[in-house]
């Protein structure tokens, strides 16, 4: 008796393997393979992609074809963004095995009249977008200023994206694009819940509202600001963020909308959800002495390797607090550049602690102190 051939698994089935294991050229190829049995032109530009992952074939000529095919199938793969003119010039992407991999949606002095909320809910709604990785958001207005809560509220009415693993909001270079505290970032509160498997949270700007983080797969989250809100600081301490490895915080000042202070550190050093974090950044601050000194009183998360206290307002004062806690610092690399201490302290930091880094230090009076980075 012949054994009786079991059924191909569905597109469907395939994609859901695909969303679960992203990097699996295997399953790659098998969706290919699937694609060109349901006749679908894309099954070549998925194979094409699989090739060039893999080092097959010739890379030349393969490109040659892949290049080809976008052209040929321009219309159906990436319609009005690359149709409209205003939408193409604000769009960037690289594929991957012949879906979107990365997307970018930025303006510019050319194209300021565009609403970049408007490409990138198409775009997430589009085919192409089914497998994508990574979306990053640059500058949503010409005069390096604006805020992103179109964008936001775009990403939230899509839906789930089950295939994104990085997204940066705020991605631009300070100041030679615009300063960071032109530009407002706003409540990602909502985000959480459509983002299931996400990994790395970059938000660069002011006006951070954080909602309640949770996230089971979140291993990187960066808030780089100028002044961080209080209430962002507090939701830290309540996230439930178990896959988290690398916090980085920068406070800013009260200059530019900061209002975070020493007594928020104890509680987000407390998160019993941080089990896995192994580097932390509690930097940019207008109260590092403050900072240094909480740090000295609390217990460190257990899993710490790295901390990052650089490009804030730290005296000898808190140069002090953290040679008191030099115990609990010995194993951890401390990074102290950019801050105020004496040539003297980074010295004593420097044979207390062996992995400590101090850098080039500021010069100022105790009233001429800034941080880094703040407008």
């Amino acid at each position: 008796m012949s054994a009786v051939a079991r059924p191909a698994p569905s597109l469907a089935k395939l994609e859901q393997r695909l969303l679960e294991h992203l990097d699996d050229l295997d399953h790659w190829q098998v969706y290919a393979d699937a694609l060109a049995q349901a006749g679908d032109p894309r099954a070549e530009l998925v194979s094409i992609g699989v090739s060039l992952a893999r080092g097959e074939g010739k890379r030349k000529q393969l490109e040659r074809r892949e290049q080809a095919l976008l052209e040929a199938n321009a219309d159906a793969w990436f319609g009005k963004l690359v149709s409209d003119d205003a939408w193409r010039e604000a769009f960037g992407f690289t594929l991957e095995q012949g879906f979107f991999g990365r997307i970018k949606l930025w303006i510019d002095y050319d194209h300021k009249d565009t609403d970049i909320s408007k490409p990138l809910a198409y775009a997430l709604a589009h085919p192409s977008c089914k497998f994508l990785r990574q979306l990053d958001l640059g500058l949503p207005n010409a005069e390096g200023s604006g805020d992103y809560a179109a964008c936001i509220k775009a990403i939230v009415k899509q839906g789930e994206l089950p295939s994104l693993r990085s997204l940066t909001i705020g991605d631009f270079e300070y100041p030679e694009e615009s300063e960071i505290s032109w530009v407002t970032v706003g409540n990602v509160g909502k985000l959480w819940e459509v983002l299931p498997r996400i990994e790395t949270i970059v938000l660069r700007g002011a006006g951070i509202v954080l909602g309640k983080p949770a996230s089971t797969s979140l291993r990187s989250l960066s808030l780089q600001t100028g002044g961080l809100p209080r209430k962002a600081a507090e939701a830290l301490a309540e996230a439930e963020l178990p896959a988290l490895e690398d916090l980085s915080i920068w406070f800013g000042t009260t200059h530019y909308g900061g209002s975070c202070e020493g007594r928020q550190i104890p509680k987000i050093l407390a998160n019993k959800s941080f089990k896995r974090l192994r580097s932390l950044a509690l930097a940019n601050a207008d109260f590092a002495d403050d900072i240094a000194g909480e740090l000295a009183r609390a217990k460190l998360p257990r899993a710490l390797e790295r901390l990052d206290l650089s490009m804030g307002t730290m005296s000898d004062v808190g140069g002090q607090a953290l040679l008191d806690a030099a115990g609990k610092l010995a194993d951890v690399e401390l990074r102290l550049d950019g801050n105020y201490l004496s040539t003297a302290m980074c010295t004593r930091l420097r044979e207390a602690l062996p992995k400590c880094v101090t850098g080039k230090q500021r010069r100022g009076d105790a009233d001429a102190r800034y941080v880094a980075v703040g407008e």
